[in-house]
This record gives structure tokens, C-alpha cells and sequence, in this order.
């Protein structure tokens, strides 16, 4: 009796052994990997200081940081939870507005109203939530569509202090990075800034994709009658998940009002929300790599288009297309099921396990 109880616990732990594999590299972390990225990612705007365009390359990267956080954030709420929210970029635009304006008419430090933005943006956030969040499908894009068009005539046509007459904010103070440390060390540390903002995003939002609550979310998109049968209230876990993805939305937006100085009405406009979109889609849709690398994509791509000025977008859009037709589910699943592929390749196969899990393996294969 002990002994096939030995048997079968042998033969489970190994069956759990395959999971586990199976299930890498995406759902552990390699602590390796990890710190020669990070090292790297510390190492490259030295290098890249020292090329010809090296600050415009470093404005991009900052650029790809920001844009990142706000797609992931996105990504959270339409691709993981099924909540078909178009008030991302009022989202945004809300925390760069209330720092901005702080900063710019009140003279308060951006260090310390910086910290006010993700704070606005998620009220913000729970305030529309409150009712959009009760209702289903279109209504949903309805409801924040139309949040997104009242913050965006808010912030045109809206009072001086934030719409600064059809040009929105102007002349907000920077961080001083710049002055303090010179041009050159001082985009640097913008880089070192936007990468800290991106890295801490990208973590927490990793842990959500990884965690029982990020199954839950999960089971709300795929089937809600199963998930409210299994003890999960969606209304609450929507209402959490909104508002935290407004959180890194109104930071990302509060950090970019101070690196760039002015927040135009034009970040609000329909071409940057679908790029965005398309990013996303891009990339993977619910995925957690898939954001990150479409937002690579398509901040790079219009800058390598530059020289075909005249059909830039049509190239985009047949390239986009194509991308569409021959990765359906996104760039970041077809790059992951292929270095799944390439692992077991080079993994020797391992026994089958003993007992009766053994035996059950082995009729199947005959």
C-alpha cells in the first residue's frame, strides 16, 4: 500500500515537473535574464549618448517607456478583463492636465504634483467606472467615447488655465534635469526616469497577469456566469482593475507633461488612440509581452518610414496588414511558441514516469 502510494507521488511530481517546464519560460522568473536586461537597459543610453543622433534616439526610447505604460495599462483592461474602455488617452491627458496646471499656475514643484496625476486619474477612473462598469459591450464603448470627446473639448475649448486658448499647456515647467546636469547627462537621466516608471509598470502588471487574481479577470473575459459561480464579483474586480490601470495612465501622463514641457489637445486625437490600439494588437492582444513590443514597433516604424515621407502611412498600414494576415494572434505569441519550440528541441525527453501513470502513458503511446 505505502509503496504504491510511493509510486503514484513519484510518478504526479513528475507529471508536475512537465507542467512546470511547459509552462516556462513566461510564468517564472529568470533572475539571470532579468539582471543581464537590467544591466544592459543601464549600460545603453551611455552608448547611445555618444552617436551623432544619440539624444534623438534617447527622446525615442523615453518616448517607447511612456507610450509602453500606457498601452500595458490598456492592455490590462480591453486584452485580460474584456472591458472595451476607450478613456485610456483621457486618462493620460487628466494626469499630464492636473500636474501641469499645478505646476504651471499654482508654481508647484513637478516632483511633488507629479505624484498627483495617477491620484486624479484613477478618481477619474472610478468615477466613470462607476456606471460604465455595470453595463456590457457597446454601451461601454459608447460611455467612454464619450467621457474621452468631453475631456478632449474640456481641454480645448475649456477654461485658459487648461486650455490655454486652443493650444493647451504651454511653457509647464520641466524637471531641470537638463539645466542641472547638462544636455547630454541630463536626457540620460530622463531615460533613467522613464525606465524606472516603465520598470515598476511592467512588474506590477506582470504580477497581475500571474496571480489568481489575474485568472479571475481571465474568467470574467472568457464566461462571467463561471467565474460569479466560482465566488468572483464582477463588478469589484472591474472597479479594481480600472483603476489601476488608470493609476500608470495618469503617471505616464503626468511624466510626459514635465519631459516635454506642453501638453497639446492633439494627444487626445483619433490617430494616436488607434496607434495605440494597433500596437496592442500588434504585439498580442491580452498578452503581457505583446503591448510592449507592438509600442516598440510602431514607435520605430514612422521613423524608419521618414524617407518615403509621401506614402508613409499607406506603407505602415500594408505592413500592419500583412503583420495581421500572418500572425493573427500577434507578433509576441508566434516569438513565444517558437522559443517554446527551439527549448524542447534541445531538451532531452525525459522517462516516463513509473507506476500507473506509467502504464497509462505507455498504452497511449502503442
Amino acid at each position: 500500500m505505502m509503496q504504491d502510494t510511493a509510486v503514484q507521488s513519484s510518478g504526479t511530481s513528475t507529471i508536475t515537473r512537465r507542467l512546470d517546464l511547459s509552462a516556462g519560460p513566461w510564468a517564472t522568473t529568470n533572475w539571470i535574464v532579468l539582471g543581464i536586461a537590467l544591466l544592459a537597459m543601464l549600460a545603453l543610453p551611455w552608448l547611445v549618448i555618444q552617436l551623432s543622433i544619440g539624444r534623438f534616439i534617447l527622446h525615442l526610447l523615453i518616448l517607447f517607456f511612456v507610450w509602453s505604460i500606457v498601452a500595458q495599462s490598456w492592455n490590462l483592461v480591453m486584452g485580460v478583463a474584456g472591458i472595451f474602455s476607450f478613456a485610456q488617452l483621457a486618462l493620460f491627458g487628466i494626469g499630464g492636465a492636473t500636474t501641469g496646471a499645478l505646476a504651471l499656475h499654482l508654481q508647484w514643484s513637478p516632483w511633488v504634483s507629479l505624484w498627483l496625476a495617477p491620484i486624479t486619474a484613477t478618481i477619474a477612473a472610478l468615477i466613470i467606472g462607476l456606471p460604465t462598469l455595470r453595463l456590457r459591450g457597446p454601451y461601454v464603448v459608447l460611455l467612454t467615447l464619450a467621457f474621452h470627446e468631453l475631456f478632449r473639448n474640456f481641454h480645448t475649448q475649456g477654461p485658459t488655465w487648461i486650455a490655454g486658448g486652443g493650444y493647451g499647456l504651454r511653457g509647464v515647467p520641466k524637471f531641470g534635469l537638463e539645466d542641472m546636469l547638462g544636455n547630454d547627462v541630463g536626457r540620460i537621466a530622463y531615460y533613467y526616469m522613464a525606465f524606472v516608471l516603465f520598470a515598476i509598470a511592467t512588474y506590477v502588471i506582470w504580477r497581475i497577469f500571474h496571480s489568481p487574481i489575474g485568472v479571475s479577470f481571465y474568467a470574467l473575459r472568457d464566461s462571467e456566469t463561471y467565474a460569479i459561480s466560482r465566488g468572483v464579483d464582477p463588478f469589484r474586480f472591474k472597479m479594481l482593475l480600472f483603476g489601476l490601470s488608470a493609476f500608470f495612465t495618469g503617471l505616464a501622463g503626468g511624466f510626459y507633461i514635465h519631459y516635454n514641457g506642453n501638453q497639446s489637445p492633439a494627444i487626445l486625437s483619433f490617430s494616436i488612440m488607434i496607434n495605440l490600439l494597433a500596437g496592442i494588437v500588434l504585439g498580442g492582444w491580452g498578452t503581457f509581452f505583446g503591448p510592449i513590443l507592438g509600442t516598440g514597433i510602431m514607435t520605430v516604424l514612422p521613423e524608419l518610414m521618414r524617407e518615403v515621407e509621401n506614402y508613409r502611412n499607406l506603407s505602415i498600414g500594408v505592413i500592419l496588414a500583412l503583420l495581421a494576415i500572418f500572425a493573427a494572434r500577434g507578433l509576441g505569441p508566434m516569438i513565444a511558441a517558437g522559443v517554446r519550440t527551439l527549448s524542447r528541441a534541445g531538451r532531452p525527453a525525459e522517462p516516463p514516469p513509473k507506476g500507473k501513470e506509467g502504464e497509462y502513458a505507455a498504452k497511449g503511446r502503442r
